[in-house]
Order: structure tokens, then C-alpha cells, then sequence
């Protein structure tokens, strides 16, 4: 007589309490063991999430959604001081070239060197917006009369 084959294995349950699927790796099933994999890598493991479980011995955890409170986490290094003043100057596209004088001062309406324009030069919402209307206006005349 042949020999028997050996009798199929029950499938055992997951350790979950409540979870009905088969259990896969250490007495979890699939989902349950990646929970539990990103519960070591996180530290944050339930003490009773132990290897190999017994089945529907252990309570359900749930973990909060998306990253830790930065309460946690304190920074390594303070944050940096910001300096009030600008480090360069950058011409705008379309300003010319003379918008600084040879000397190296500034025009009216135009930052000084400390970052901060004088107090007596300083233009109104009011003033900017007309002035920026009249730009406009002489760019589209300039354009269509070319055209």
C-alpha cells in the first residue's frame, strides 16, 4: 500500500481579534503583519503584537493617518537668522540700464542700499497703479503702431 499523504493543513486565523483571513506570517495575515512591520519600523508596537500570535488574541490598534505631530520632533539645529537686507539686486526685464546713477545711489522710488527706501520717496498704492496703467498704455501704442 502507498503511503499516505500527509492531511492538509487547517488554515489558522489571524491573530487579530475580529479579522477573518488566514494568517500569512507570524500569525498575522497580510495586511496585519505589513501593519505590524510598520508599527517596529516607527516604534510604535503594541505590546500584546508579539510573534507568532495565537489566533484572535490580539486587539485591533489604529494608528493615526499621516505623519507625526513635529511636536515629537525637535530640530537638531536652530532655524537660521534671516538677514533684513538683500543680498543682491537684480534688473528687472524692460528697466534700463541708468536706473542707478554713475555714483551708485538710487533714484527716487528706488531702494537704497540699506534695502529699505527713504520715507520721502516712497510711491502710494494709488500713484503705483497709475503709473503702471501709463506704462502699459505706452507699450501697447509703441506695439500696434509698429504693426
Amino acid at each position: 500500500m502507498p503511503p499516505r499523504p500527509p492531511p492538509a493543513p487547517t488554515a489558522r486565523a489571524c491573530a487579530v481579534i475580529g479579522c477573518q483571513r488566514p494568517h500569512v506570517s507570524q500569525g498575522y495575515c497580510g495586511a496585519h503583519y505589513q501593519k505590524r512591520r510598520l508599527m517596529v519600523a516607527s516604534g510604535r508596537l503594541h505590546a500584546a503584537w508579539v510573534e507568532g500570535a495565537a489566533p484572535h488574541s490580539v486587539p485591533d490598534v489604529i494608528l493615526p493617518r499621516g505623519r507625526r505631530p513635529k511636536a515629537d520632533t525637535a530640530p537638531a539645529t536652530p532655524p537660521p537668522t534671516v538677514n533684513p537686507a538683500p543680498r543682491m539686486w537684480v534688473r528687472k526685464k524692460g528697466h534700463t540700464a541708468g536706473a542707478t546713477g554713475a555714483d551708485g545711489t538710487s533714484g527716487p522710488g528706488k531702494p537704497t542700499p540699506a534695502g529699505k527706501p527713504p520715507a520721502s520717496h516712497l510711491p502710494s498704492d494709488g500713484e503705483r497703479a497709475k503709473a503702471t496703467a501709463q506704462r502699459w498704455a505706452s507699450e501697447f501704442r509703441s506695439r500696434t503702431r509698429r504693426g
